[in-house]
């Protein structure tokens, strides 16, 4: 198999059983028409921001973003997720994801040593206000403050984790890193981000038609 298809191959394997490579009657196959996802392009994503001042927000949404969390994964991060020293962060998934350490992105490592120094110290998670540990609630608040403040409308927090996905995708990160960068246990639940980029597959072809394996008339 050539290599540039293997996101591709991988994904429809996993739709596919062993009777021919056809779909079965009866099959739990994912239905994707029936999801929609709903996700910032990366101009948004600037847009959103260009207008966060606050080093402990753009630390959090930069977080969010960067490692696609849920905005309950957010909350339970603490000081301690954090090694500078070993360039790692530790997220903790909810849901009956992968938990483990991943490596600290160098943007993310900027956000969060210009925060913690004005860091307000009232408990050990890592996000946090004058009353204690940032919640879900103040946090979806200060999500749509920001993308009303840029004419965003319609996302939620949970944008951000679905944008990153789409945009892995986008700049040709197979299916398999995608889904371990979410923490996903099942691949079903990483292809229905393939539904919303064509970036993979355009490349694969233009790679399967650069092929000195295929043969050409």
């Amino acid at each position: 198999m050539i290599s540039g298809f293997k996101p591709f191959y991988d994904a429809v394997s996993v739709l596919q059983n062993s009777n021919n490579g056809e779909l079965t009657a009866g099959m739990p196959v994912k239905r994707f028409e029936e999801t929609f996802i709903k996700y910032l392009t990366q101009a948004e994503i600037e847009r959103f921001f260009s207008v966060i001042e606050s080093p402990r927000d753009r630390a959090l949404f930069g977080t969010i973003y960067h490692y696609g969390l849920r905005v309950s994964e957010a909350t339970v991060l603490s000081v301690h997720s954090i090694d500078f020293n070993r360039q790692t962060i530790y997220i903790h998934r909810l849901k009956g994801g992968r938990s483990g350490q991943k490596p600290l992105l160098a943007n993310t490592a900027r956000l969060l040593k210009v925060y913690l120094p004005v860091r307000e110290p009232t408990g050990e998670r890592l996000f946090t206000g004058r009353e204690g540990t940032l919640g879900r609630h103040r946090i979806g608040q200060l999500f749509l403050h920001y993308a009303n403040r840029v004419g965003i409308s319609g996302y939620s927090v949970h944008s951000l984790r679905h944008s990153i996905a789409t945009h892995m995708l986008g700049a040709g990160f197979s299916i398999e890193v995608v889904q371990d960068h979410l923490g996903h246990r099942n691949i079903q639940s990483t292809l229905i981000y393939a539904q919303m980029t064509d970036e993979p597959r355009r490349k694969a072809f233009a790679q399967l038609e650069k092929s000195p394996l295929i043969v050409k008339f």
